[in-house]
């Protein structure tokens, strides 16, 4: 559909103009698994809940921007912060929109590891926030497992959640939840072996998720650098991600501004409309700050980051013009 043949108010328009179109990546375009998930996806808003999560014995938190929720009547998770939780592996393919979750290798363990080390213990406060509906499909240890019937994906900041029965049912662990007291209660397969060995449990001891590992411990000397591929992938997936949420969020206020009767709500919902772009365009940096870093870091060229901004900007410029134009 051409621009010209959308009916809807100018000041509408530029919100979703604002958006732009186009990945905010420069590398190829998506496939068309990829394709047809972006074509299907929704949003939805939901509020947030402080939930409790004990992992082999230990109370841990996501880390900050990462949340539990409720929506149709299922209570869901981000997806990585429970597998590695549960010291399992995540993989995501950003171009065929799957996830993998297996066992981690020793490198992958130390990461790991020092993932949970930085996790706090506080719950967050509730909020209510809006998340993009992905059709992902998932693998855990080999094997594809589809979401129930009724059951989504939803992204949001580049966190992936799911229903927490479905990942507790895929991944192989009983995961308890409790409705009364929101605490949600796991152990992983290595905490549960040293149990069996010792038949005591021993906060920190070997297998614990939540365990403080020794400098070095987990085979850290063995530990592979990041290829460049890897480095450039994650850091795509997150552009993505982004897009995505962007989109989400600009188009809820967009569809909010069409039902808006005065003057002084539209403006105030035109002027959330660029506040948050200026907020994306804040993480856009940040991700791309983050990659130049690791690439300089690991002695790999750094020219793709010129081509991430210059994609950025060629489509910001974009979207202001084209938003520019309709406000004349």
């Amino acid at each position: 559909m051409r621009m010209s043949k959308i009916k809807l108010p100018a000041t509408a328009l530029l919100l979703l103009a604002l958006v732009g179109s186009a990945p905010l990546t420069a590398s190829a375009p998506l496939s068309a698994s990829a394709a047809t998930a972006a074509t299907q996806t929704s949003y939805v808003k939901v509020q947030t809940m402080n939930v409790k999560m004990i992992f082999d014995g230990v109370s841990i938190q996501p880390p900050a921007g990462q949340y539990a929720f409720i929506y149709n009547n299922s209570t869901y998770v981000p997806l990585r912060f429970m597998s590695y939780a549960l010291q399992k592996s995540v993989s995501w393919d950003a171009k065929n929109v799957r996830v993998t979750v297996a066992d981690p290798s020793s490198s992958e363990l130390v990461v790991i590891k020092e993932y949970l080390m930085n996790l706090g213990s506080n719950a967050s406060t509730a909020k209510n926030i809006t998340l993009t509906k992905v059709n992902a499909s998932y693998i855990f240890d080999g094997t594809n497992k589809k979401l129930p019937a009724g059951q989504s994906s939803f992204i949001m900041n580049g966190t992936l959640y799911v229903p927490l029965r479905f990942f507790s049912e895929s991944v192989g662990h009983t995961i308890g939840w409790d409705q009364k007291t929101k605490t949600v209660t796991a152990t992983s397969a290595s905490y549960q072996g040293s149990e069996d060995n010792s038949g005591t449990t021993t906060p920190g001891g070997t297998g614990s998720a939540t365990a403080t590992p020794a400098p070095g411990a987990g085979g850290g000397s063995t530990s592979a650098n990041p290829t460049y591929e890897q480095i450039t992938s994650e850091t795509e997936a997150k552009l993505t991600a982004l897009q995505a949420q962007s989109r989400s969020a600009l188009t809820v206020l967009a569809l909010d501004y069409l039902s808006a009767t005065d003057a002084a709500t539209k403006s105030s919902l035109l002027s959330q409309g660029k506040q948050q772009l200026a907020s994306f365009t804040a993480s856009f940096n940040s991700i791309i700050a983050d990659a130049e870093a690791k690439l300089t870091k690991y002695g790999y060229s750094t020219e793709i980051i010129s081509q991430y901004r210059a994609t950025f900007e060629a489509e910001l410029q974009k979207g202001m013009s084209i938003a520019e134009g309709m406000n004349n």
